[in-house]
């Protein structure tokens, strides 16, 4: 049992189940608790009920992620509720961030180390919309420890990333993949790192800091263990491509302030991009407009 082994229990049906249960004290019996997600409707004199595998598999996301617990007929939160629905995906990127290594849930976060790390061996991300959907899984399952990818859970990988704040639909084409930028979460990471806005971090101190918040990302647990599983040697003072997308992003809204000037030696640079005018930094000011 795990997240993408229950692909119809999306984040917004584990969420509604969580907040529902909360509603009801904390702890339900079964009957009330499935009516949560699949309560019906009347139609023609008779109750219509959805498909059972929608309350079915956000009880199963749920119950893997440890967010509720069984015990005869009855099931009940394992913690209180958090207060809202980004309040949420900060509680569950947490605790994906910090499974162990045989928790079948780690493949949401490993895969997306994966991308991050096949794109810095690529340069870019372009491979990824030059890629079958078969051929796609079966890389990705490259960067995990078991084959745990195939093209019946990669749409419900994408939903988990994207309510994570790791991925960005993109509005021309329904059918492609989500562009998988960490700028979202990244930004919530730094509002949640309790620094105070003019925080100044030298270019080394804040990679670190993302690596740490953020395992995924360069420098981090996750990063470097998808880089040996494909053989990929990173550059150490460059960054990969998405990590460098996302910085600009946020130094562009004003979030952050990359600042080039400074010791060459204490630089890091991004990966090239002959459009943007911040090719490395020396420091980063945090929120530099004041608080968020």
């Amino acid at each position: 049992m795990s997240l993408l082994s229950s692909p119809q229990g999306t984040p917004e049906r584990v969420w509604s189940l969580v907040a529902g249960l909360s509603a009801l004290g904390g702890t339900s019996p079964r009957g009330p608790y499935d009516d949560l997600l699949n309560p019906g409707f009347e139609r023609d004199g008779g109750e219509v009920k959805a498909k059972s595998a929608l309350a079915a598999d956000a009880h199963n996301a749920a119950l893997s992620l440890g967010l509720v617990e069984t015990a005869r007929d009855q099931v009940s939160l394992c913690a209180p509720a958090p207060t809202d629905f980004a309040a949420f995906a900060d509680l569950l990127h947490d605790r994906l961030a910090g499974l162990e290594a045989d928790d079948a849930d780690t493949a949401i976060l490993e895969g997306y180390a994966w991308i991050v790390a096949e794109s810095d061996r690529q340069g870019g991300v372009e491979w990824i919309y030059q890629t079958g959907r078969d051929a796609f899984a079966d890389q990705a399952n490259s960067g995990l420890s078991g084959k745990e990818m195939n093209t019946t859970r990669l749409p419900a990988w994408r939903r988990w990333l994207a309510f994570l704040g790791l991925g960005v639909t993109m509005p021309h084409d329904r059918n492609a993949p989500d562009f998988p930028s960490p700028a979202a979460r990244m930004f919530r990471e730094l509002e949640r790192s309790g620094l105070s806005a003019g925080t100044q971090l030298g270019a080394g101190e804040f990679v670190s800091l993302l690596a740490r918040r953020m395992p995924y990302l360069d420098r981090g647990r996750l990063f470097n263990q998808a880089c040996q599983r494909i053989s990929h040697a990173t550059s150490g003072a460059r960054l990969s491509p998405l990590l460098s997308s996302a910085l600009r992003d946020l130094h562009d809204d004003q979030s952050i302030r990359l600042v080039p000037s400074g010791d060459a030696a204490e630089r890091v640079r991004l990966t090239a991009d002959a459009s943007h005018p911040i090719d490395a930094f020396t420091t980063v000011i945090l929120f530099p407009g004041g608080p968020a």
